[in-house]
């Protein structure tokens, strides 16, 4: 069975990235008056900003249940009374790979040439720099932790359907 500090830091971790994802959703809905004043920036920011949106206000729900509820979701099914850890090794896995990918496009070829969707669907925090070119300490220590606190949530999210759909099925 977990420990409780470990439960409340899972809490901590669900919420913070729940909300840093409800924050950048409202970055890509400004970003929509934009797009209709510049061509290059034409895309579905709409969309983005629903998805972030979703995502972060069901890590969100997910931090701020009682814990009784969150058990009999995260329950292993094996009657010994552990949980499940799938939701917050989901979580660190999803928010340490977008990590890695949003420093890894710093150093993308100045040759390749990706649209603004495609970037900010890889860093959604970058759209937080959508008028500037970010130094690289920016892109590290800021851009690449919000991005990872986005996937980060989305990660945890599905690991808590991917647990709770199992528990059904079996």
């Amino acid at each position: 069975m977990a420990s409780r500090p470990a439960r409340i830091v899972s809490r901590i971790a669900f919420f913070l990235c729940g909300a840093i994802s409800v924050l950048i959703s409202r970055v890509y809905w400004a970003i929509q008056g934009l797009a209709h004043a510049n061509s290059r920036f034409r895309g579905h920011w709409s969309l983005f900003s629903a998805a972030l949106l979703a995502v972060g206000v069901f890590a969100i729900i997910m931090a701020l249940l009682p814990s009784g509820w969150i058990e009999r979701v995260r329950n292993d099914g094996s009657g010994n009374g552990r949980l499940s850890s799938a939701p917050i090794k989901m979580l660190a896995s999803f928010a340490l790979f977008s990590y890695i990918l949003t420093v890894g496009l710093e150093f993308a070829p100045h040759s390749w040439h990706p649209d603004s969707q495609s970037v900010f669907l890889i860093c959604p925090a970058c759209a937080l720099t959508i008028t500037v070119d970010p130094a690289f300490g920016t892109v590290l220590l800021f851009l690449a932790s919000l991005s990872a606190a986005v996937y980060g949530s989305l990660g945890g999210g599905l690991g808590y359907l991917l647990v709770a759909l199992r528990n059904r099925i079996s």
